[in-house]
């Protein structure tokens, strides 16, 4: 017997003959081992053939101890004593005492009882290429590749199994007895399923059988008869696995509910699912599918289906109809690559989807509208790129307070395509010399959109100057107006438009019919530019357009009825325009040093520019002259009329003059601070200081217009108050005057809703009518104010609520998804690092309709979240509306960060909507391993909203 100490003296033991059935030699030297396990025959002829046939098995194993090694010569055994480490091939051991034994292959590894500590320490960890395992004590071997192991801690995908007994094959695949599975990593699991036996397939799947759950070492009686846990592979994102849903309550709609709970596959390592489900005490129910896709370097997305039945009375109510909503989200962003590019953004759902069907946290609960949009794009060489799309725009109607929904929805829908020629030199293909004719550009674009909506089918009667004989509705007709008021009065319609139909399957004749199909094409031709007096950049252009159309309009005098019959043709015709344009800008700076304190200089900077364009009158292709009837802007003239009005694009507008014309201007300045550096180290001696970003001031003016020749006036600024405050104002300001005297119009006003309220069943509206005369004319100053937009919005939180998240560790692909999906919406995850955070958002927006009648909206808002303890966090989210003079949406939710799980109770005392006051919600969830590391839990809002 050797006995070697902590660094033992290099050594070579000579090969000798184990005392086994099946003779071997092994070899040590320092501290490797080289064992040949091949059984040789003592008839073995001593010439060998020369080809090799591989039946030789050389293993080294390495070992090596901290406190001692005994090595026994005759029976082959190492033993080996404090922080011993034993490594072969793949295999590697650690353990307070490891014990090899060549003669029967097999490896023995425990821990020590440390007195001191009261407590065994060195506890073996064995690892290969199936992974990781802590146990209390193993034996395996390395010819069969099995093994035993007693109290064994392993990691499978994000959750860890462990047994008290375990059997390992050579598969890898463990078979566990009295075994638990969890996804918490302390020593004492919050909560942890309980099988009595558990085998784990390698790197494939968990297979347990009757378990039950135990949340805190609490039994619960949640049992299932056997288990299924698939296990990801490392390039994975996410376990597949059952969702845990919410429960609350909505009092006042659909009672009492589970929602959010359901299923989700993690298909591979490109997309994932997830299925979920919603349930309600009143009988109303919902399904979504959603799914999440990503290939690296190459595109990726999400997409989400919804439908969900709504009942917002209770069940005995049988007058109540249910109703059917849907939701459809799609979002695709590409990564560039090559000459195609396909993007999609996709955002179709129900006029009440939003109101009923998604959580108080949501922006989709106050919204309005939506847009969606699919894009795809393909470039043919250096000049040519080609682009094609689908949008879809839904405005969700009007607030009915009876029902508690909006209703009478629009839906416009539109699909294009188009076509562009990059502008080329023709006089410079090969590479110009600098002469002036060479700057000379030419190029072409063409674009086609069909388009249809739930509109009914009207003509436009604006400024027309003649009957029409009809029996559609006349749109511009003031009569047809206070027809189709009275109608919607009657029809209690007060809240809808009457000249909506509902987009559904029995209505799609009728909205095919009313498509429309414009074209457009442009050839922009781009002249030499040149400076005038050094400083101004004068720009000359040509331009040639037109429209194509696949229907036209006739229009036919009937004497008898002293009226003008319109009929539309269905035939492809183009019209054309000429157009020139040149523009000229500069850009001039000033200085103003004042040196006050740390001031030293104001710099202003001013960015004037003006445009003018001209298109000659070219209508003579494209109208028709009706002699009976005389322009109504000038009489000596008789009326010319579109054939094309109403049907878009140039040639189909409802004013038209023949020739126009229009010069832009705008102004945009910046002012800047110069002051001196705090510090004497600086990089600097002074700092630039921006005070205002942006100010500018726009408008347009049209010689050849009828009336109204000047434009509205826009002035905007917006800016960022000492690095912390943002600052966004716009105002709209009108020039023209208005009378003097108010007006009454003969149209039925909603009660309640007018200023001007009056008993009865009818209410007149008053009105102050604009005149076609300068507003400084008349006495009513520069400009009256048409629209006015404030907003200020500021936070307040430590330095380290900015910061993106950093994984503390190596992360796996699952990880890394999740902290990209961080990084990209903190605002749905709560910090517990973070103590406290407030975010104050002001809005303030003004809307004259004349000088005396105006509509003011006023808001506060308020976020914010306190931690409470390092463990618990409350957040608030309010405000206050000015306007109604009441609090606004308002939530507040209560977060505990349970390690491994998530809890948040939300509660919304007040919401704007009696369905959805008192609301309340609870969810308790499991973490990821990554939240669990940045200590972050998500908020109550998912990425699929019911």
């Amino acid at each position: 017997m050797l006995h070697a100490q902590q660094k033992p003296v290099r050594r070579t033991v000579p090969a000798f003959t184990p005392r086994s059935a099946t003779p071997s030699s092994a070899t040590v030297t320092g501290n490797s081992v080289v064992v040949d396990t091949v059984r040789r025959d003592s008839l073995t002829v001593t010439n060998r053939d020369s080809v090799d046939t591989g039946s030789n098995l050389q293993t080294t194993v390495n070992y090596s101890a901290k406190d001692s090694t005994l090595f026994d010569a005759t029976g082959q055994i190492v033993e080996l004593f404090g922080d011993a480490k034993v490594d072969y091939g793949d295999i590697h051991l650690t353990a307070a005492y490891i014990k090899l034994n060549w003669t029967t292959n097999e490896v023995y590894a425990r821990g020590r009882y440390d007195s001191t500590a009261r407590k065994t320490v060195g506890l073996p960890v064995f690892q290969d290429a199936s992974g990781r395992y802590d146990t209390q004590e193993i034996r395996f071997n390395f010819k069969t590749k099995k093994g035993f192991i007693k109290g064994v801690i392993t990691a499978q995908g994000e959750g860890n199994v462990r047994g008290k007994t375990v059997k390992k094959d050579a598969q890898d695949n463990l078979y566990i007895r009295n075994a638990i599975y969890t996804t918490c990593n302390l020593a004492t699991p919050h909560f942890h399923i309980n099988a009595s036996k558990i085998k784990v397939v390698h790197n494939k799947q968990l297979i347990s059988g009757p378990f039950n759950l135990v949340i805190n070492d609490i039994p619960t009686p949640l049992a299932l008869p056997f288990g299924f846990f698939p296990i990801p592979k490392k390039s994975e994102i996410g376990t597949s696995g059952l969702i845990f849903p919410q429960y609350g309550e909505e009092p006042n709609g659909r009672g009492f509910y589970l929602r959010d709970g359901g299923y989700y596959f993690a298909i591979n390592q490109y997309i994932s699912m997830s299925l979920r489900g919603q349930i309600y005490s009143n009988g109303s129910w919902g399904l979504g599918l959603s799914s999440e896709y990503l290939k690296r370097y190459r595109y990726g997305g999400n997409f989400a289906l919804t439908y969900a039945r709504n009942r917002t009375t209770s069940l005995v109510d049988t007058a109540s109809k249910p109703r059917n909503d849907f939701s459809i989200i799609w979002s695709h962003s590409p990564r560039p690559r090559g000459n195609s590019q396909f993007s999609a953004n996709v955002n179709v759902s129900s006029n009440s989807y939003n109101q009923l069907n998604t959580s108080l946290s949501s922006g989709r609960y106050v919204s309005n509208a939506a847009n969606s949009g699919v894009n795809y794009s393909h470039k043919f060489g250096q000049y040519v790129t080609s682009s094609a799309n689908l949008n879809v725009s839904q405005n969700f109607g009007r607030y009915n307070p009876a029902t508690n929904v909006r209703e009478g929805g629009q839906t416009n829908i539109s699909s294009g395509f188009n076509l562009g020629v990059a502008q080329i030199a023709p006089f410079a293909l090969k590479g110009g010399t600098g002469r002036w004719f060479e700057s000379f550009r030419l190029g072409l674009d063409f674009n086609a959109q069909a388009t249809l909506n739930n509109t009914r089918r009207t003509v436009d009667a604006t400024n027309l100057g003649f009957p029409v004989a009809t029996t559609l509705a006349l749109r511009g007709d003031t009569l047809q107006r206070l027809r189709d008021s009275l109608a919607a009065i009657a029809n209690q319609e007060v809240y809808i438009n009457s000249n909506l139909i509902p987009m559904t399957l029995e209505n799609l004749p009728t909205i095919l019919k009313n498509a429309q199909v414009q074209s457009r094409y442009s050839i922009p031709i781009s002249l030499p530019n040149f400076k005038l007096a050094r400083y101004l950049n004068f720009t000359p252009g040509v331009s040639l357009s037109g429209d194509v159309y696949t229907k036209s309009l006739e229009y036919t005098y009937l004497p008898d009825r002293k009226a003008v019959r319109v009929d539309t043709s269905n035939r492809i015709s183009a019209t054309y325009f000429l157009s020139f344009n040149a523009s000229m800008n500069t850009r001039a700076y000033g200085t103003f040093f004042m040196r006050l304190g740390r001031l030293e200089a104001i710099r202003h900077t001013i960015a004037p520019s003006i445009s003018f364009s001209y298109t000659p009158d070219l209508s003579s292709a494209f109208t028709t002259t009706l002699s009976q009837y005389r322009d109504p802007f000038d009489t000596t003239k008789v009326l010319r009329v579109s054939r094309y009005r109403g049907l878009g694009g140039t040639a189909g507008a409802s004013s038209f003059t023949g020739r126009s014309a229009s010069i832009s201007y705008s102004i945009v300045n910046q002012l800047e601070m110069k002051v001196r550096s705090r510090s004497d180290s600086a990089k600097s001696e002074f700092e630039k200081v921006s005070l205002f970003d942006n100010i500018s001031l726009s408008g347009s003016y049209n010689p050849y217009a009828p009336q109204f020749k000047f434009s509205t006036l826009n002035f905007s600024a917006n800016t960022q108050i000492f690095k912390k405050v943002s600052f966004n104002f716009s105002s709209v300001f009108d020039p023209y005057a208005y009378a003097n005297t108010p007006t009454v119009s003969s149209v039925y006003w909603v009660p309640d809703q007018s200023q001007y309220f009056q008993t009865g069943p009818y209410i007149n509206a008053y009105h102050l009518n604009k005149i076609d005369k300068l507003a400084i004319t008349q006495g009513q100053g520069l400009a009256h104010l048409q629209n006015l937009n404030f907003y200020l919005s500021t936070q307040f939180a430590p330095k380290e609520a900015r910061k993106p998240k950093v994984a503390p560790n190596s992360s796996t692909p699952t990880d890394a998804a999740e902290l990209r999906n961080v990084n990209k919406n903190p605002e749905d995850y709560v910090d517990f690092n973070i103590p406290w955070s407030i975010n104050l958002s002001y809005t303030f927006s003004l809307t004259k309709f004349t000088p005396i009648e105006s509509q003011i909206i006023q808001a506060l808002q308020v976020t914010g979240d306190l931690s409470l303890t390092p463990k618990w966090k409350v957040s608030l989210q309010t405000g206050f509306d000015f306007s109604a003079k009441a609090p606004s949406l308002t939530t507040v939710t209560l977060h505990r960060d349970l390690h491994c799980w998530d809890m948040n109770f939300s509660y919304t005392p007040f919401s704007g909507n009696r369905y959805r006051s008192n609301f309340y919600s609870f969810d308790l969830r499991v973490k990821s391993a990554i939240l669990q590391d940045l200590k972050l839990s998500r908020r109550r809002g998912t990425s699929i909203n019911y």
